[in-house]
């Protein structure tokens, strides 16, 4: 009863972060936990905020290597754009 509670008070980018977390877990066998972290070092919550009009309407195999693509881009040091993710792929040259 009170994770319903919860879900009520939450706004539906933070349920689809929620999703996104599991759908990363459950493709790259990880943990809640290391999911998260991961997620923190990189700051993909705000990532998947702020693209969540383009990334919720496509499948989970395009979210998870959208998330991968833009760890990717933090290891490399490239700078941070607000270039949402399909956008991203046709500015490369």
């Amino acid at each position: 009863m009170a994770r319903r509670g919860l879900l009520k008070i939450m706004d539906k980018e933070g349920k689809f972060l929620i999703y996104c977390i599991e759908r990363y877990r459950q493709k790259k066998g990880l943990n809640g936990a290391d999911v998260i972290a991961l997620f923190n070092q990189y700051g993909i919550m705000e990532f998947v905020r702020q693209f969540f009009e383009l990334l919720h309407l496509n499948s989970d195999e395009f979210i998870v290597k959208e998330i991968d693509d833009y760890i990717a881009e933090q290891k490399a040091g490239l700078p941070q754009i607000n270039i949402p993710p399909t956008a991203r792929q046709i500015q490369t040259f």
